[in-house]
Parts: C-alpha cells; structure tokens; sequence
C-alpha cells in the first residue's frame, strides 16, 4: 500500500528544516511535536529525518512502546542504538551499563545506577556532538518509560550549544511523566508544533493525488467526515477503492450506486477491521491476538506462544502484509501504524488479552529471551506458576537491575500466591528491587517486615545491609545506627559480617557527632574486620578514625589514616566508601595547602561517585567550590557551586554551597542570594554546621562603623569552635582575618590578642602555609605592623590564597600609609587592586581605595582596569583552556577527563564562554578561537 502522502504541512516542514540547518551550522533547538493519534506525527518525524541525513547529521530515530514503560531507558536506549551490537567503544560501555552487567556488585541503590547510566548516556551524546552535528529523533513519547524521560529532559538543558536537533512526539493528552517532560522543554524554549486537522484544500489535495482525480460532490460530502483526520481520511480511500465504490469520470472522483446502498463505516475501528474481512476468522483472531502481543511481531516467539505451525502463521502474516496490515521492519515484523494494532487488540477481551502475556512470558523464559521482553508480558498477565517463579528467583540480579520496576510488581503479584516457606527469597528480592526503583521508604517497610519473617541469619543480615543503606541515602542515619544497633545484637548474626555493620555503624555516628560511640564503632569494626580478614569492614574503622583525627585538628594524622583506609578497602565491593574515602583524603590536602594534589584527588572522587551515584556529590563540589575561592578562581568556583546543587544532599552540604556564593556575590558587589540558614534550630546538625557562613555574609555588608556590634554576631563562632560541630579552630581559621579586622575597628584588643594566640598555637602545632600567614596577618592588624602584613602578604602568595593575599596588602597599605611610608603604600594598594580586579570585587575595591583616600594614598593616574565583562579577556583561565579544548573539537566527557572536572562542570563552563564571547553554539565558538589565532 502506498505511504500517505504529507499535505497542508508546509509550515511545520519549514521550520523542521530550519531548525535542522541551524543545528548542522552549531546552534541546537528542541522540537514537540503534538497532535491526536494518525494525525500525521510519524509522518512529520519521517521528513524531518530525510532533511538531517541530507545535511550529513547523524540520525537517531525510535518510538516509545507502551508495553516497556516498566524498563528503565528502554525508549531512549532503542532510539540511540544501545541496545544492539557495536564496535563503538563508547556506545558499548553504556550499552554494558544498561545491561546492568555486575550492577548488584557495585552499588545496591537503583536510584544511584540510573544516576550513573543517565551521565553515561549524555557523555555518548556528547560524543557525538563533538564529531558531528545529530539528530534524535523520539515518536510516542506518551509511552515512554521515566528514566528515559529524564535523559530527555537533561538533553534539553543548553541544548542551543550543541550541534543536536531533538524532536519529540505525543499525543496531545499525555500522562503526567511525560507532560512533565513537554513542560520543561518549553520551559527551555522549545518549539511546539501542534499537527490540528487539515484544511480543506489539503484534503482536497490529498484526494487528488490518492484517486488521480479531485472529489465530485457526493465524494467530497463523505470525506468531510473524516474532519480533516490524514489517517481516517488515507484508510477511509483505501477501503473505498477496494471495494470499487468510486469512479473517476469526467476529470471527477465520485462515489458509486453501490457505495451509498452498503452504507459507509462508522468509526476508523470499523474501517480497519474492514480491511481484514477477507481473512477467514480464525486468522483474523490470530492478527488480532499478535497485536495484544506488541507492535513487533516475532514469527517464530508468536508461533510458540499461539501453539501455531510457523508455516501457518507465515501464511497469515503474508495476507497482513498483502492488507497493508503490517509491514517488513528488517528482522521483525510490525504494524503499520499504532491505531491498527490498537484497533485490533481492543476487540480481544482483558481475560484473554491476560492470558496471552502471561503465555508469551512463560514461553520466552524456557527460549532464552532477555528478562526485559519477559518481564513485559508476564507484567501483563496473570498467575505465575512455578516455572515461573524459579525463572523470577534465578533471574532476580539481571531482572532487578535491568526491569526494577516490573520486578516489584511481579514479585510482589508473587508473594500473594506463594507459601511462607518460598516467601523469604522473594521478599529479599523485593527489598533490592525497590531500592533499585528509587523507592526507598517502601523498600525500608518491606525491610522491616521480611527482617521479622525471615529465618535465614545470612538473608536477615544483607536485609540489615539494605535497610541501613537506604537510611543513611536518604539522610536519616540515626535510623541507620538503629539498624545496625539490632542486627549487632542479634545472636545469629554471621561473625562475618559483624565488621562491617560496626564500620557502618561508625560512619552514621560520626554524621550525627557522636564521636565517642563513633570511635568505640570504629575501633571494633578493625578489630571483627582483621579477625575475618575483612578489609573492607577495617577500612570502614579507618576511615572513622581519620574523619576523628581531622575534626580534632589533626590534620596530618587525619591524611595517614585516610590514605591508610585507602589500601585497606582496596577495590572492594560497595565502592562508594572508597569514593567517601577519597573525600576526606582531598579535605586534608586542601588544609594541608597541598592544592594540586588536592584537586587530582577530589577529581578522582568525583568521577567514582558519578560512576556508581555515592551520596557524596555535594560534598565534594563544596571543596572544589571552597578552593577555588581561596584561591580567587570566583568564576570557576560558582560552576562548582552550580554543578552541586543539582545533587541530592543526604549529608547536607547544600548550605555550604549556597553561603560561598552569597560571600562571592558580596565582594563582587551583585545582588546577595537570601540567606539558606537562619538559625541553628532550624536545620539539622550537619546544615547547622554552616551557619556562619550567612553571618559571616551579614558581617561583610555592614558599615565599619558597626564594627563591634559585627564582632560579637562573629566571634562566638570562632570562639566555640569545636569538633563537636565538625569545625575545630584547625578548619575554620579561614575566618580569623575578618575577625581581626573587626578587633581591630572596634578597638577590642582582648579578642584582638586571643586570635594571635590561637593563630599562632595553630601555626606551630601543625605548619602550613596559610595558617602562619593567618597568624601574622593577626599580629599585625593587632600591633599595627605593617612589616608583619607584608610579610602575610607574601605567605598568602605562597599558598595561592589570591583573596586573602590582596586583603592583607590593602591592610598593609594602611599600615604603611599611617606611619608615613606614602610610597611604598601606593605599592601595596596598587597590588591589592590587581588582584581584586582579577577577581572582579568590585566592593572590596571601593573600599579599599575609600580607606586609603582618607590617608592621602591614591591609586596611579590610570589604575587597574577593570576586569573586562566581555570578549575573550572576560574569560578565566580555566574557561580558557576549555575554550581551546572545544576549538579543538573535543567532546564535553573528553573536555572533563582532560581538565579533572565533570561533565556537568565542563557544561557550565561552556555556557559562560558562549555568553562571554557573545556567541551561540561550540561551533560559534571554535570558530571565534580560529579567528583569534590566526590574527594573533
């Protein structure tokens, strides 16, 4: 049967095109594309496809199936190609993650996994885009599974920056997954085409080219009917000329005598099954049985599970494709357009639609089929017999990771039928397969309740496992160390495990400031890890012991004990612990002044935890953020704070976050974000942890003359300051050069002369760069010695601290300028303002030129000029070398792998340089690069 053919679409198609021509030039765009079933959606996509291939793109096209809304990225790993064979390194490597190959060995949260095979499908996309302008193209996305929707809607973010045209289609009435989808891409500016009826003159036109002849009267009265619907309107045609019902006479197709004596069909349904009334009705049931089955049909799976000869049923299949039925789709079979299969697996009753899935799964379980085609169908059906039942348990690891949530429903159908004694092993099933899902406050009831039923010790102890676990990832660890409180006292608990549940049990208490009960935990975690032999349990004491160390103001022996916890996990099971591992291990470098290191290391823990989704992707974009504003990098530093935010925060370092961007916005002079933490009552103890960051923010904007009202906001928390609130005097000397400047204002030589005591306590108990620079920029400011400040000044050089550097050379101008050294004040001020304009603080430039105003010091004749906002001078050195890597072609993953950034991190990035150099796309921007080169 011919294709219909696309009429009255002529402005939908041009701005398909357009959009196409613009994505091949760079400058990428999202496309919706809604419209009522058989309107001409599929069609739309098909042009579109055709415009991409012709501009050279590479195109990736597939549909949604309504069957596979419980398989995780089943629609988008069918429309990207994941899910065959490939020589692509890369697409194999998400193809492996999507087939959740040692997945349970990894990690035992879903919700991680899918974190984990999201980022892997947009690093493949990015890949793609680096080498060439794409194309993705989704139909039926009203059927799409969720995890898909997500990769979707993540693809949608900057989409303008890439070489990538995303065009996705549904019915206009969809469910709420998927509206939520169409809302966020239009959020982001997507185009929105709505496919409405055709007019007149392209029904017109539509029947002209169908019959060779435009519509006589009669003819164009009953096509009207068809109120404008291309499919009706197409399979309305097609019905009539095979009945031989309209005559072309006279430069006119009309209808025939005949036509209006057997009377026309009443509804698209009646006409479909029309087409079919030649087949005898056992074959048409078996056509109509398939389409129960799904879009694809399979001849020999739909042979066994009908209990048919193949010969007979290819004979069937034949006379469909004969009909225009189904067509030839390569390996498979498949009905010709969705409304034909819905129309025939309508008229087959739910009893039987049932029974057929369930046939269909018991079928594909005894040949082989991946549990994702049999876990639709028996999702679909009814009982489970005991056939079944050993495939669900023997195939649990494969089913849970790949079909989380069909295995919840299906074990859960499960457990109503089975007997108590088979009960224990699907309930433990079920508990993974609801973390797996994402849903942990059920798989915490379920749990609880398979724990009290179970008799296994060895099943109760990995149910223990999973419980904490998924009390400690939503941030409740006191729950968790109840958990483990119980399992510990259990009398047959495998001596095996006691370790680690003593290792996990050490790591809540040390979340909740326990730590007396956290290092008694610690200590017997080693001691029941080394009698088993269980490295991974003395690596859980060990990390413990090191977090203990560290908050206590040892950070040496806090770095020892942390790089010893290294080798005691090894690559052992669970591999978040090594990633939190590697959290603290980058803290200490960071107070230990050892930056570089600090930044491979924390780099490293950012990858493993993208990798397997750790609960510590907050916290480590907090010490990025935190090092890149000692170190003046604000531009690079707000991108980590970005890139962070956007994680889930079990261990609430959100604040953290947000107070660094309120302090960059203040010494920048912009609009101060409202403040996140207003009292320590509100927050729990680790988001309390922070509220001196927001008084700390509230101190700087207030007038000097307010001085010591602002010291006594300020100083208790420096005065206080204690492991209990993971902030010893060791972590947070970082504050000690504003508090003294307010000393120093407010005349309060007490506090004044207790900072240079502590600072210089500190300096000597444990040498680092920045805390002896800390300790004479105190002294100074207390005794008014400008030769102390100098001397800040150089050590804050030293350990690369550029805002504290410039801080002290604006006091040491001060110093120099009140004791007459008029000269060498202008020196120190001019140094002062270079680095504050390199980092753009525009407040602490005013400031510093008022306070010197006052003393007869003015900057040189021209000044330092203002950091440019614009142009390839705006840029920072970071977003210089990824600017150059873009140039080079070099994709987003790449970009991050190079750099020790994320992908996350690298996109942001690009974002700011296309803003910055007033350009659209990475195309744009290689562009931009050559021209910059070449004229150089």
């Amino acid at each position: 049967m011919a294709a219909p053919v696309f009429v009255g679409r002529d402005p939908e198609v041009e701005r398909l095109r357009a959009l196409a021509r613009a994505a091949a030039a760079g400058t990428g765009a999202a496309v919706l594309v809604e419209g009522e079933p058989g309107i001409g959606k599929t069609t739309l996509l098909d042009t579109a496809a055709a415009e991409c291939e012709r501009l050279g793109m590479r195109v990736r096209r597939g549909a949604a199936e309504d069957l596979e809304q419980q398989l995780p990225f089943s629609a988008i790993g069918a429309c990207l190609g994941l899910l065959v064979v490939t020589d692509d390194p890369a697409q194999a490597r998400v193809a492996r993650l999507l087939r959740g190959e040692d997945a349970l060995a990894l990690s035992t949260a879903a919700a991680n996994h899918q974190l984990a095979v999201t980022e892997a499908i947009l690093d493949l996309v990015d890949t793609w885009c680096a080498a060439g302008p794409m194309a993705v193209l989704v139909d039926d996305v009203q059927w799409a599974d969720p995890a898909s929707l997500v990769v979707l809607h993540r693809m949608g973010r900057g989409i303008e920056e890439y070489p990538l045209l995303v065009v996705v289609a549904a019915r206009a009435a969809t469910r709420a997954e998927a509206a939520a989808l169409v809302r966020s891409l239009q959020a982001r500016g997507a185009d929105l085409v709505e496919l409405a009826a055709l007019p007149d003159a392209a029904v017109t036109a539509l029947v002209t080219d169908r019959l060779g002849a435009p519509p006589g009267p009669r003819l164009a009265r009953l096509v009207a009917g068809a109120g404008g619907h291309p499919f009706y309107l197409t399979e309305l045609l097609a019905a009539l000329t095979r009945e031989g019902w309209i005559r072309v006479d006279h430069g006119s197709a009309e209808l025939t005598a005949d036509a209006a004596e057997a009377g026309m069909p009443r509804s698209l349904v009646d006409m479909i099954l029309r087409r079919l009334a030649f087949l005898p009705r056992k074959e048409r049931e078996t056509l109509q049985q398939a389409a129960v089955l799904g879009r694809a049909i399979d001849v020999a799976e739909l042979a066994a599970v009908l209990e048919m000869p193949v010969m007979a049923l290819s004979e069937i299949m034949f006379a469909a494709l004969d009909a225009g039925v189904v067509v030839d789709a390569g390996p498979y079979l498949e009905f010709r357009h969705a409304l034909i299969r819905e129309a025939l697996g309508e008229r087959v009753p739910e009893q039987m639609r049932t029974a057929l899935h369930l046939r269909a799964g018991q079928v594909l379980t005894s040949s082989g089929a991946s549990v994702e085609r049999v876990a639709e169908h028996l999702v679909a059906g009814t009982a489970l017999d005991a056939a079944t039942l050993d495939w669900m348990v023997a195939s649990a690891d494969e089913l849970i990771t790949k079909a989380p949530g069909a295995a919840v429903r299906l074990l859960r159908r499960a457990l109503a039928e089975v007997s108590e004694e088979r009960a224990g092993e699907l309930r433990f099933h079920l508990v993974r397969a609801l973390i797996w899902e994402s849903s942990l406050r059920e798989a915490e009831q379920e749990a609880r309740e398979a724990i009290a039923r179970d008799p296994d010790p060895h099943r109760r102890s990995a149910l223990y496992w999973l419980l904490m676990d998924a009390l400690f990832r939503q941030g409740r660890q006191a729950e968790a160390v109840q958990v483990a409180t119980v399992a510990l006292a259990a009398d047959d608990l495998p001596a095996a495990d006691a370790g680690r549940f003593h290792g996990f049990c050490a790591k809540c208490r040390f979340f909740l400031r326990q730590h007396e009960a956290a290092a008694s935990a610690a200590a017997l975690a080693i001691e029941h890890g080394a009698r088993a032999g269980d490295g991974y349990a003395v690596g859980l004491g060990r990390l413990v012991q090191a977090g203990l160390r560290f908050i206590e103001g040892d950070v040496g022996q806090g770095l020892a004990l942390s790089e010893q916890a290294v080798a005691d996990i090894g690559q052992g099971v669970l591999p978040d612990m090594p990633a939190g591992q590697s959290v603290l291990r980058g803290y200490c470098l960071l107070e230990l002044d050892r930056l570089d290191e600090a930044e491979q290391v924390l780099a490293d823990a950012l990858e493993s935890n993208q990798r397997y989704g750790g609960p510590y992707l907050t916290l480590i974009h907090a010490l990025r953020a935190q090092a890149r504003f000692l170190t003046g990098a604000w531009d690079d530093a707000l991108v980590e704070i970005e890139a962070g935010l956007e994680y889930p925060d079990p261990l609430g370092d959100e604040p953290w976050l947000r107070g660094l961007g309120r302090l960059i916005a203040i010494h920048r002079g912009e609009p101060v974000p409202e403040a996140t933490i207003v009292a320590q009552s509100q927050g729990g103890a680790a988001e309390a942890q922070y509220v001196y960051l927001d008084t700390w923010a509230r101190v700087l904007l207030e007038e000097p003359a307010r001085a010591a009202h602002c010291l006594d906001l300020f100083y208790p928390f420096w005065e206080h300051a204690s492991a209990l609130e993971h902030l010893p005097h060791r972590v947070m000397y970082h504050i000690c050069p504003d508090l003294a400047r307010l000393a120093a204002a407010a005349g309060d030589r007490d506090r004044a002369a207790a900072l240079v005591a502590k600072t210089e306590e500190l300096a000597g108990a444990q040498p680092a760069v920045s805390l002896t620079a800390t300790a004479l920029l105190c002294r100074g400011l207390a005794e008014g010695d400008a030769d102390l400040l100098l001397a800040a000044v150089e050590s804050y050089r030293a350990c690369g601290w550029r805002l504290y550097e410039a801080q002290a050379a604006e006091d040491a101008a001060v110093a120099l300028a009140a004791r007459g050294d008029l000269d060498p004040a202008r020196a120190a001020l001019a140094r002062a303002l270079d680095l504050y304009t390199a980092m753009d603080a525009s407040r602490d430039i005013f400031r510093a030129d008022a306070r010197l105003r006052r003393l007869g010091v003015r900057r040189g004749r021209q000044g330092p000029r203002k950091r440019p906002k614009h142009g390839w001078e705006a840029l920072t050195q970071t977003e210089h070398r990824v600017a150059a890597l873009v140039a080079a072609g070099m994709s987003n993953p790449e970009i991050a792998a190079q750099l020790f950034l994320s992908r996350r991190t690298v996109q942001s990035h690009v974002s700011s340089i296309l803003a910055k150099l007033g350009v659209h796309s990475r195309v744009e921007l290689a562009v931009s690069a050559h021209q910059r080169a070449a004229s150089a």
